[in-house]
């Protein structure tokens, strides 16, 4: 009888764990501080699709959740020729009913000027992060040649002004050119939810 209860207890114990394991990987917080009670599951960052034949390309990054407050992201940028003249970007947003279905959510893109100024002035951000880690290091103006970012921390700040209120998908756009033609284009793609919503239906 006393085996009976102790393989109970185990499996009851176990059973708890296993549960909490699950719940803990249901995205990592977000939202604004101290209140963080959204659920952030960054679904993909990659190339932004039919923009393949770009000098800068960004494969799909690996995306994996490290713990409720952060993924980790690893992938490979190839940058196919040279970059020498000045390059500026602007970022897009969009908000999406589904994965076809998608309207701006600001007017137009918004610029931020030089790339390698941003990249500078970013360097203790998430982005700062992501870029730190790559092997070889980015510097500008870009070289030729294929660049590894392993394991870079990314946390809900880039994202915490996005409400599931609002949108629960969201789509973001980096774009970059230079010599007045595009070089690169990055998509963002991830999902936002309350903590209601991550309630179980019965």
């Amino acid at each position: 009888m006393l085996n009976v209860n102790i393989s109970l207890l185990l499996v009851v114990i176990l059973g708890g764990i296993r549960l909490s394991d699950s719940y803990f990987y249901n995205g990592i917080k977000s939202g604004l501080e101290p209140d963080l009670k959204h659920s952030l599951f960054l679904d993909r960052v990659g190339q932004c699709r039919w923009q393949r034949d770009l000098p800068i390309f960004l494969s799909d990054m690996r995306i994996a959740q490290r713990n409720n407050t952060h993924y980790v992201v690893s992938g490979v940028l190839r940058v196919r020729r040279n970059i020498t003249q000045l390059t500026t970007a602007t970022v897009s947003i969009e908000i999406c009913q589904n994965a076809t279905s998608c309207r701006p959510f600001i007017d137009r893109p918004v610029a931020i000027g030089d790339v390698c100024r941003f990249v500078v002035d970013q360097r203790n951000s998430s982005l700062g992060e992501v870029l730190g880690r790559s092997v070889p290091p980015l510097v500008c103006p870009l070289v030729e040649g294929v660049y590894r970012i392993n394991d870079a921390l990314v946390d809900y700040k880039p994202f915490r002004y996005f409400s599931p209120h609002v949108s629960k998908l969201w789509r973001i756009d980096l774009v970059g050119e230079s010599d007045r033609k595009r070089v690169f284009c990055v998509r963002i793609e991830l999902y936002v939810y309350s903590w209601e919503d991550m309630l179980p239906r019965y």
